[in-house]
């Protein structure tokens, strides 16, 4: 949300579920994705960047949960220190044939279907997670219901590939240089820049207008981001 209100809201729930909890807001995503570890984004943006994968902190996670992905191949390539992970996806159990290809391996969904499918395994005809207001108490019984009709919790990926142990290795050890060398990070961050302005500026594969307004850049980067720029903070404020 761009609305502070909203945000204020945001923050005095999570203090009051976690007492004690350090949280800072921003109505852009870039006031504090350099001091992220884990970024969360998940919107219905396009024709604009949504995040600036330049600015990130060395070895952040980056889960981009919008589908289309709000983060291409080529920005990500910028940082190979950044892990990008896509939407958590679901093993359903059984022979499933969705009739057409959504995309992704056999037998595997996208959490929101794979909770259509769920509920009617159980007979559960209903609106259950509608609109924005989803209690812990509906997340804790989905996953409860979930385990009762053996449904799993796919491998990640990223860009359409399996992480293995080895990438996640790999990533561990560049981050940790840039770590302990700030001038190296410093260079690498500012090459990032520099060919970041080199691809084009788009969300979801549709690239930004000529009548585009720069003003929807806030609205979409922090729609993006806020939630897990919230979440890194929290993590800050527990440690």
């Amino acid at each position: 949300s761009i609305e502070p209100e909203k945000l204020l809201e945001l923050k005095r729930t999570i203090q009051e579920e976690t007492p004690g909890a350090e949280v800072t807001i921003a109505t852009k995503a870039g006031d504090l994705i350099s001091d992220c570890d884990l970024v969360i984004t998940a919107t219905s943006a396009f024709g604009q960047r949504v995040i600036d994968i330049a600015k990130c902190k060395p070895g952040a996670v980056i889960c981009d949960v919008a589908r289309p992905p709000d983060i291409n191949p080529a920005e990500a390539a910028l940082r190979p220190d950044v892990l990008v992970i896509e939407s958590g996806e679901v093993i359903i159990p059984g022979d499933v044939d969705f009739g057409y290809d959504i995309g992704l391996p056999p037998k595997t969904s996208y959490a929101c279907l794979a909770e259509t499918a769920c509920l009617a395994m159980d007979g559960r005809f209903e609106d259950y997670t509608l609109g924005r207001n989803i209690t812990m108490e509906r997340v804790k019984e989905i996953y409860k219901i979930s385990q009762k009709h053996g449904f799993k919790l796919a491998g990640l990926r990223s860009f359409e590939k399996y992480i293995t142990e080895e990438d996640l290795a790999a990533r561990r050890a560049l981050a940790e240089r840039y770590r302990n060398d700030p001038k190296l990070f410093a260079q690498v961050r500012a090459e990032a820049e520099r060919k970041l302005q080199e691809i084009p500026v788009m969300a979801k594969g549709v690239k930004q207008s000529s009548g585009f307004d720069k003003r929807w850049l806030t609205v979409g980067a922090a729609g993006a981001a806020l939630g897990a720029l919230v979440l890194a903070m929290l993590g800050r404020g527990r440690r």
